[in-house]
């Protein structure tokens, strides 16, 4: 059983663990100084250890710390998914294209023959925003663009009409 003196001399912090706060993890000092462990409090006004931690530290302040350390932890986990994301090429850096991002495009362009027509279809969208495409009069070649089957055919024929 923890004292208030101990807690006093030897208390770190102390936060909610769970979504619904029900436990308080309470990070300590060991008696030696050396160490610290964690021990784990019901959030319940009636428990002894509850009493003794709230005499040190007040509920508001371990809300607040709560906050702050799940917001710290997002913080973290948001930096280490997008440095995961820029090593796997799947975020461009400083506005550099990943050299994986060529493999890929090769591969669909010339070797994956694409039977998914929304691919297709959202190809040719973005391509007649180009102001080259939109605005050309050459309407040929656009029926062309519109009728083209692979996404091979769809570029070649939007490179027929950029030139």
């Amino acid at each position: 059983m923890l004292t208030e003196e101990y807690l006093k001399d030897n208390l770190i912090t102390a936060y909610f663990i769970d979504v619904k706060k029900e436990n308080i993890e309470m990070v300590l000092k060991s008696e030696d100084q050396k160490n610290t462990y964690v021990e784990v409090t019901p959030f319940d006004e009636n428990n002894e250890q509850y009493k003794i931690l709230t005499k040190i530290i007040s509920l508001d302040q371990i809300h607040e710390i709560t906050y702050k350390r799940i917001k710290e932890e997002r913080r973290l986990f948001e930096k280490q998914m997008i440095d995961i994301a820029k090593k796997e090429g799947l975020i461009l850096e400083n506005n550099k294209i990943d050299t994986k991002f060529f493999n890929l495009l090769v591969k669909i362009i010339f070797e994956e023959k694409s039977e998914d027509k929304e691919e297709l279809f959202t190809l040719k969208i973005a391509l007649f925003e180009l102001d080259k495409i939109k605005n050309s009069k050459n309407t040929e070649l656009k029926t062309k663009l519109r009728k083209a089957q692979t996404i091979y055919d769809t570029l070649s024929v939007a490179f027929e009409l950029t030139k």
